[in-house]
C-alpha cells in the first residue's frame, strides 16, 4: 500500500507544482492533466504498485481432472474430511478421488485450498498438505462446509485449472481470500473474476458445477485476443461441457462491485464476495490465437 500512496503523492505533487508556477489558462490544464493522471493510476497501473493481501500456488489442476471430478468434490466437500482417528472419511475414501490419478489432483488441489497452514494428512504413503487459502474453509476438517464456503474453495480451485501443472503463476485476492504472507509484487496484472455456482441435483444427476466469470479491462488490453475464446481456452476440455459462462468486463458490470479499495481485488457479484485472479505474464499461453477446442 505505501508503494501506491508514494506513487500517488509523487504525480500529485508534480501536477501542484506545474499549477503554481503555471499561468491561469495553463494552470487549468495541469489540473486537468492531474486528475486524468490521478484517473490512469486508478485503473490498471495502479495494480503494478499496491503489494495485495492473496494466497498463491505454484501447482495447476488439469483440466479434464477438473471436469470430471468437480461433481464429486461438490458432495465430498458437504461430508467432514476426517474420522476420529485423523484418517479420512470413509465416504470421501469410497468416492474414489485417492484411487485415481486425476481424482487425486483434484482433491489434492481442493484440500490446499481449504484445510489450515501446516495442517498434513497422510493416506498410504502420500501426504496432503494445507495451504489455508480460503477463509472458513478449514473445518471441513470436522464438519461439511455451508455452500457459501463451498463456492470459494470451488473458485479456489477453478484458479488454478489450465493444462500447466508446474510453476503455475497465479494470484488469488478476495473477501474470501486469506493473505499468504507471501510477495505479491510480481502479480501486476488483474485477469478475472470468478463466481462459482452449483445447479441443484435432478437424480439420477448430481448437481452441476459452473462459474461466472467477469474479465477486467487489464486483461483484455494485454490479452490482444478474443477474451471469451481466451478464458474458455484456460478452463474449458472439451467445446460445450465445462460449464463457463462469461459475462463480459466487469467494469461493464452493474452486477459486481469492489468491496474496499478495488486495487485490492475484493469483489461482490450478485450479492456474494467471488475470487479474482492476478498474473505476472500480460499475455499467458491462452491468449492469442491457437487450434479449436475438442468437440463434445
Amino acid at each position: 500500500m505505501n508503494r501506491s500512496v508514494g506513487v500517488h503523492g509523487m504525480v500529485m505533487g508534480v501536477g501542484l507544482l506545474m499549477a503554481a508556477c503555471a499561468p491561469a489558462s495553463e494552470s487549468e490544464s495541469a489540473s486537468a492533466s492531474a486528475s486524468e493522471i490521478e484517473v490512469e493510476l486508478a485503473g490498471p497501473g495502479l495494480e503494478a504498485t499496491v503489494m495485495k493481501p492473496g494466497t498463491q500456488d505454484p501447482n495447476g489442476t488439469p483440466k479434464h481432472a477438473w471436469h470430471a471430478w468437480k461433481e464429486p468434490l461438490v458432495k465430498a466437500l458437504k461430508h467432514p474430511l476426517l474420522q476420529s482417528d485423523h484418517t479420512f472419511n470413509q465416504e470421501i475414501v469410497d468416492a474414489g478421488f485417492l484411487d485415481d490419478p486425476e481424482g487425486e489432483e483434484v482433491f489434492d488441489h481442493a484440500f490446499r485450498c481449504a484445510v489450515a497452514k501446516d495442517t498434513s494428512v497422510f493416506h498410504g504413503d502420500r501426504e496432503y498438505k494445507g495451504r489455508g487459502a480460503v477463509i472458513g474453509a478449514s473445518s471441513w476438517v470436522n464438519g461439511g462446509l455451508d455452500v457459501d464456503v463451498i463456492y470459494n474453495v470451488l473458485e479456489c480451485v477453478i484458479a488454478f485449472v489450465n493444462d500447466k501443472t508446474d510453476g503455475v503463476e497465479v494470484l488469488l485476492t478476495g473477501a474470501n481470500v486469506n493473505d499468504d504472507g507471501g510477495d505479491h509484487t510480481g502479480f501486476i496484472y488483474s485477469e478475472a473474476i470468478w463466481c462459482a455456482d452449483i445447479a441443484p441435483a435432478s437424480p439420477p444427476l448430481p448437481s452441476l458445477v459452473g462459474v461466472e466469470v467477469y474479465a477486467t479491462e487489464s486483461f483484455a488490453k494485454e490479452c490482444g485476443y478474443d477474451i471469451e475464446d481466451a478464458l474458455k481456452r484456460r478452463y474449458c476440455y472439451e467445446e460445450g461441457s465445462c460449464g463457463l459462462e462469461y459475462m463480459g468486463l466487469v467494469t461493464k458490470n452493474s452486477v459486481c462491485e469492489p468491496i474496499g479499495p478495488a486495487e485490492d481485488g475484493h469483489y461482490r457479484c450478485k450479492g456474494k464476495p467471488c475470487t479474482m485472479t492476478w498474473l505476472t505474464n500480460p499475455n499467458p499461453h491462452w491468449c492469442g490465437p491457437h487450434r479449436r477446442l475438442r468437440p463434445n
